[in-house]
Parts: C-alpha cells; structure tokens; sequence
C-alpha cells in the first residue's frame, strides 16, 4: 500500500474548436485565457509556493493566433513567467482523431518549432485531452522533435482506457523511438468528481479515489494527479480565480497536501523520482471514441480525398520545380493544411445538436466545421490544378494556340450555348486522340483513363477537367460527349501520353468490379 502524500493539479482550459461556441469565438476565448492566466500568476506571486497559481496552455494552435496578435510586452510577459514555470505549453496543435494523414501529423508540430526560434519558447512535453487515443507515429515524431513528455486524460464515456491507469509508462514506437506517457484521469475529474474549488464538495468526494488508489497493487506513486478545468464551462473555460485560495486554504488544514503543478513540471517529477516504477509498451493507441465522422460521411470523404490531391500537387509541383517552373505557394498550402486539420479534429458540431439540431447555434456551428473540408477541398483543387498546367506546358503542346485565327475559329462557340447553336456545333470535338496522365506514386501502376472533357486549355485555371460533370452546360442544352475510356501502364512518379482510341478489352476496363 502507498499512502498518497500529495495532489498534484494541472490547471488549463480544454481546446474545442467549436462544440461551446462560435469556432472563431474560440480562437479568441483562448488568447483571452492566456491574459486571464497571467493576471492571476501575478496576483497570487505572494501565495505559499504550492498555491501560486500555475496554467498549462493545452494546444499550441490557438495559441499561435494568441502570439500572431500579442503586441511586444504581452510577449515579454509571457516569456517571464513561463521561465519561471508559472505558465507552460504542451505541444500538441489540437486534440485530433485519427483522421490524419502523415503529412497534417508531423505539420501539427510546426509550431513547436516556431514557437522555440522565434520566441524562445520551451517546449517539451505534449497533451491531448478527451480523445482515446492518438496515432502511434507521435511516439516517434515526439522523440524526434524533442518532445520527452506526453499526457493523456481520456473521456471514458462510450470509450475505454488502456492499462496501467492512472500510470506512466514509456511508450515505444514504431521505429523504437520512445516518449514517457502518462495515462491519467479525465480532464475534467479535478472539477467534476472530486470537487476541486469547493472545499465541502471535496471532503465529500475525495477520499473514495484516495482509497483507490491506496489499496491498488498496481498503483506504485505516493501522489495523485489530476487535470482540472472550470466548473461553469468545462470545455473552453477561463483560469479559475478560487483555485489558488482553495489550495491555500486546503494546506492549512489537511493532511494531504495540494499543490499547482504544470505539465512539463509533472514530466520532470516522474523521470527523477519515479523511473523505477515505469516500463516500456509498444503498439497502437487507437482512439476509437471518435464518433463524428460517421454522422458526417460526405465531408469526411471529401476532406480524405483532400489529403490525398494536395499530396499529388505537391509532387507534381516538385517536377516544376526542377525545371524552374514552379509557382508553389507554402503560405497557402499551410493555410489548406490548417483548415483540413481543424475538419479533422475531434470536435464535432454543437453540444446541442441532439436537442436542437434546427437551431441557429447548431447551425452556424456545422456550416463552420464543414466550411473547412469544403475550403481545403476547392483550395486543393485549384492548387493541383495549376500545378498540372504548370507541368503540362514543359512537355506536351497545348490542344489549340488560343491566340490563332485557327483556334478563334475552332472554338469559337466551344463549350457555351444559349440555345442559338446546335448543341454539335456549339461543342466540338477536339478531334484530339491522346492524353497527358500523370502518376504521382513512387511506384508502377496499371491503371484505367477516362477522357476528361476538354475546355481547350482557354479556361482559366481552377479544376482539372477530369472532375467536371459531363451532363452540365452552361445556358442551353448540350451533348454528352462519348466516353472513351482505356487500360494502360504508367511509370512509378512519372508521366506518359495514353492513345485514348486505342482500344482496350473490357476485362481490362474492369476495376472493383465496375
């Protein structure tokens, strides 16, 4: 049996981009937090050390727009005090599900980075607060970024924790690398089951989890640790100004000693103290909590698909880009990147949606989170659609010179009826045969080619041609032109020019048995 000698309680605000508020009101919630923080690290400095107040800023995507918009002495305070260990910073841009792909994964720790060189801000240990779980490559991307420390309070409602809980172990990844983790209550258990803040709620409360623990032979730690958020609002909440005389008044009183403590603070205590109570786990940490997704299937099919065209930009673009051609633009991409994640974090909707489902806050709340998969989805398209151009200008002729008296005539009423034209006539066939097909993975692949509509190369850049409905006209009835389609083999990241009429056997123009 060990007798717990101390609480310790990290006090921060959950991240949700939504769920209480306005997604943008939550932006500005956050860096409204970490003003409030500092007013009261400052108003309690005289406090006995373990009630001066502590606050751990749980994400670091709010807070970058909190520093985007600081002006120079706010900086500087915050610098002060997180030097003194009264403010920190945990690693993570948002809690995420597993929707992810590598690419948004290790982009999410960008700001580690920023924040270290631009403003000599320590990072070093991460959070993630009511997912069940994250992807297992952060066990190597925090080990290769100089993340030593990672917490996990997990929501058990229709979830489930791993084991030792509450408990640390050194989790192992994929490559072997590793990350100290800590398995801890919920977020909200400081708050919500023990009472914290209101001394007569916690003599109540408390000790059923002080005997747990107590008389746990698995439980190897003479403290306890929980997270604790605000009581009013559980979930975007502000500092909570009774904390700091509860702890003080709490001390003065009691046996068990409370004490503020910040996350990196926690990560220090367990290495130095405790590392012979910690062994090592390898493997997934699935969140399988995450249940919005599915009651969004289209835009999270959209956002998947996303993922996946910006990648193929990208190495489309990095060909222009050995043949000086490129007219990349990272600012925009990071802003595509930005908006893909904040779709795919794990904050789904209104908390009213249940209830009030047709209501303006639900409402606003759905058309923002969907806004950003249909964003980064137009956003993707008109970036991969310039970086084909692009490319298809270094090696392939244009269908028509557009500045000929050949072309005018060409297609002179292409593509536009009003219905003064035959539809035949108003859209010709470009009389071309071959096809520019571009393979954007490192391997070999047999494919299918479906002859995309043409708008002659004289349609500003946007979409690719290939994703436009072919029963569509603009003003007037139009003909569907025949669909030519053909099997052929393309190069691992490379390109080839198909012969769409050459004919390819209907057994070769069978995928997923279409």
């Amino acid at each position: 049996v060990n007798k717990i000698k101390k609480i310790y309680i990290c006090n921060h605000s959950h991240t949700d981009i939504g769920f209480t508020d306005y997604q943008d009101a939550c932006f500005r919630q956050h860096a409204e937090f970490v003003e409030q923080a500092l007013d009261l690290i400052e108003k309690t400095d005289d406090y006995p050390d373990q009630a001066k107040y502590r606050w751990t800023v749980e994400t670091t995507g709010p807070f970058m727009q909190y520093l985007k918009n600081a002006s120079s002495s706010q900086i500087e305070r915050f610098l002060k005090w997180q030097k003194m260990g009264r403010i920190d910073v945990a690693g993570m841009q948002y809690n995420f599900t597993p929707l992810l792909n590598m690419e948004q994964m290790i982009r999410s720790l960008y700001p580690i980075q920023i924040l270290r060189k631009e403003y000599g801000i320590e990072v070093n240990t991460a959070m993630q607060d009511d997912v069940n779980g994250v992807s297992w490559v952060f066990a190597d991307l925090f080990a290769q970024i100089g993340i030593d420390f990672f917490t996990i309070a997990v929501n058990p409602i229709r979830g489930a924790r791993v084991n030792p809980f509450p408990g640390a172990f050194e989790w192992v990844g994929p490559s072997n690398k590793s990350v100290l983790a800590w398995n801890g209550y919920h977020y909200l258990f400081g708050r919500n089951q023990v009472g914290f803040g209101n001394e007569k709620f916690t003599k109540k409360l408390l000790p059923k989890y002080i005997n747990k623990l107590e008389n746990d032979s698995d439980y190897k730690y003479d403290f306890m640790y929980c997270e604790s958020t605000h009581p009013i609002r559980v979930d975007n909440g502000p500092p909570d100004e009774r904390m700091s005389n509860f702890v003080k008044n709490w001390n003065e009183d009691n046996e068990i000693k409370m004490e503020f403590i910040n996350v990196s603070q926690f990560g220090k205590l367990l290495r130095e103290n405790y590392s012979d109570n910690i062994n090592k786990q390898k493997g997934d940490w699935t969140d399988h909590w995450t249940d919005g997704p599915g009651s969004s299937s289209y835009e999270t099919g959209l956002n998947r698909r996303t993922h996946e065209l910006l990648l193929a930009a990208e190495a489309i673009d990095s060909i222009n880009l050995l043949n000086n051609n490129s007219k990349w633009n990272s600012k925009r991409v990071s802003s595509i990147y930005e908006n893909m994640t904040l779709y795919d974090e794990h904050t789904w909707g209104a908390y009213s949606s249940i209830e009030a489902p047709e209501s303006l806050f639900t409402k606003a709340l759905w058309n923002k989170k969907s806004w950003y998969a249909y964003n980064s989805s137009m956003e993707t398209h008109d970036v991969l659609a310039r970086a084909a151009n692009n490319f298809a200008t270094k090696v392939s002729d244009t269908l028509y010179d557009t500045t000929s008296y050949l072309a005018e005539k060409q297609i002179s009423q292409g593509n536009f009826n009003l219905g003064d034209h035959d539809p035949k006539e108003a859209f010709p066939d470009t009389k071309s045969d071959e096809l520019l097909v571009i393979n954007t993975l490192p391997w070999e692949r047999d494919v299918i080619v479906e002859e995309p509509e043409a708008r002659w190369g004289a349609a500003p850049v946007g979409i690719l041609d290939i994703f436009f409905n072919r029963a569509s006209g603009w003003g007037g009835l139009r003909p569907i032109s025949p669909i030519r389609k053909v099997a052929c083999k393309l190069p691992a990241y490379g390109y080839k020019f198909v012969k769409i009429n050459e004919k390819s056997s209907e057994k070769d123009l069978i995928a997923n048995n279409n």
